[in-house]
């Protein structure tokens, strides 16, 4: 086996390299715990569904600086999201924003990226661009789509999202109210965990009698939670 010796010139790349490396991990840890952590609670479970939104005020009184948010979204009470087999595609995670802008804001520049997460809180995909909107009443609305590139496997379970989203700017303007929304097409509906069944496949027009009949312990013995807009 043949060795290469290092000149003292590479072993100064060498050091700088690998100071590099241990830089960038650094970074990136503090990046980490720098997000901001807000739990969200998807209602009773289980249930299978086509829509589960979930308003909080985490954010409330922060201003539009051009900044970037990064946030942890976790399920509370052990709580999950299951995509099915028959999930619609696309399948949206919504973030919305309502600010006290008097109009529509500029969301031009507004931008992110995001990524569903495990149990763990380890990314169950490469991040993915954001779909960005703008209401006319201030709001702002950022979506992930995961299941749009076709990589994910399904049945699928998911214990949160992880967004990094670039804020427009506006510093008069700040945050006065936050949704999260998970939202499929009604004959492709995902469910809310544990207990929820294993999967749902489509085949022919059964799917909503098995659906009907995985609901009606809960319809019968839950009440759905209002949604606050």
């Amino acid at each position: 086996m043949r060795y290469r010796a290092l000149s003292s010139r590479g072993v100064g790349n060498a050091s700088a390299f690998f100071a590099g490396v241990m830089a960038a991990l650094t970074l990136g840890a503090i990046g980490s715990a720098r997000a901001t952590t807000i739990d969200l609670d998807l209602g009773t479970n289980p249930h299978v569904c086509s829509n589960v939104a979930n308003s909080f005020d985490g954010l409330n009184g922060i201003g539009l600086h051009g900044q970037t948010l990064s946030l942890d979204f976790r399920f509370s009470h052990g709580e999950f999201v299951r995509l099915f087999t028959v999930t619609s595609n696309p399948f949206e995670a919504l973030l919305k924003l309502q600010t006290n802008s008097p109009g529509m804001l500029d969301f031009l520049h507004v931008h992110g990226t995001g990524f569903l997460v495990d149990r763990h809180g380890n990314p169950l995909d490469q991040p993915q661009q954001l779909g960005i909107a703008a209401g006319s009443n201030g709001s702002l609305g950022a979506g992930l789509f995961p299941l749009l590139p076709g990589d994910l496997q399904r049945p699928l379970d998911f214990f949160g999202i992880h967004l990094d989203l670039k804020l427009p700017p506006a510093p008069s303007i700040s945050i006065t109210g936050e949704e999260f929304l998970f939202e499929s097409d009604r004959n492709g509906p995902f469910g809310v965990g544990p207990g929820v069944p294993r999967d749902f496949v489509p085949d022919q027009g059964s799917t909503l009698l098995l659906l009907s009949i995985a609901l009606l312990g809960p319809i019968l013995a839950r009440v759905w939670l209002p949604r606050v807009g």
